[in-house]
């Protein structure tokens, strides 16, 4: 302790702040001021660069949802006919009618063009048409009719052709699914639609011939290739 004239004072402060001037002290507070308006410009900045780089990629995963999309395709109907069935030789065809929703034609499905479709049996690909031209109204719903899909023992594999035969002999019933090429607007290239599998019946006393639907009519998915 210090002593002045017989009495104990304080002893002087030791610190670095209370050495500094006060011209000293207000540099201190303008430089901590300065340093505290950069850390919240920069945060700013930062901020910004986050949210533009977020709304960046929504935009990009928004647009690649678009391009990825394409409006469901339903097939009303679909008939299945026996031209020939013998032992040793076997030749079917399929006729489809495909209802286009009204906001595919024009924007998405060029509104002249050609379609194909082509049948599925327990998965495998065992006909496809010829290329069907069409022509469309933009924004309306509209109905295309397919040219008879023909297919015979020549065209498909063997294994397939019995397991056909079997089944148009012994089931009263039979189960294809269907692939559409419809031309792609946005891209210029095509437009690939995989349907539901559906079974089709045959008509009362007849195996020559199947038309109804057992259940809903088959929806055609847009798959992005």
């Amino acid at each position: 302790m210090d002593y002045e004239n017989g009495e104990i004072i304080a002893p002087k402060s030791t610190t670095l702040w209370d050495r500094l001037t006060p011209r000293q002290k207000g540099n201190v507070f303008t430089c901590v001021f300065v340093f505290l308006i950069a850390i919240g410009f920069a945060a700013v900045i930062v901020y910004v660069c986050f949210a533009s780089a977020r709304e960046t990629r929504e935009k990009r995963r928004e647009e690649q949802r678009i391009a990825n999309y394409a409006p469901d395709i339903i097939i009303p109907s679909m008939d299945f006919t026996v031209l020939n069935l013998t032992e040793s030789s076997l030749s079917v065809k399929w006729d489809l009618v495909i209802r286009l929703p009204s906001d595919l034609p024009g924007y998405y499905m060029c509104l002249k063009g050609d379609l194909q479709t082509f049948i599925l049996y327990k998965g495998v690909t065992i006909a496809n048409s010829s290329l069907d031209s069409y022509n469309l109204i933009p924004n309306w719903p509209q109905l295309l009719n397919t040219s008879s899909v023909i297919a015979s023992e020549g065209d498909m594999d063997s294994v397939v052709v019995k397991d056909i035969m079997d089944d148009i002999k012994e089931r009263r019933d039979m189960r294809f699914g269907s692939r559409l090429l419809l031309p792609d607007c946005r891209s210029g290239r095509k437009m690939n639609y995989t349907c539901d599998e559906t079974a089709v019946r045959f008509e009362p006393g007849s195996q020559r011939k199947a038309t109804a639907f057992e259940n809903a009519a088959p929806i055609c998915h847009y798959i992005h290739t």
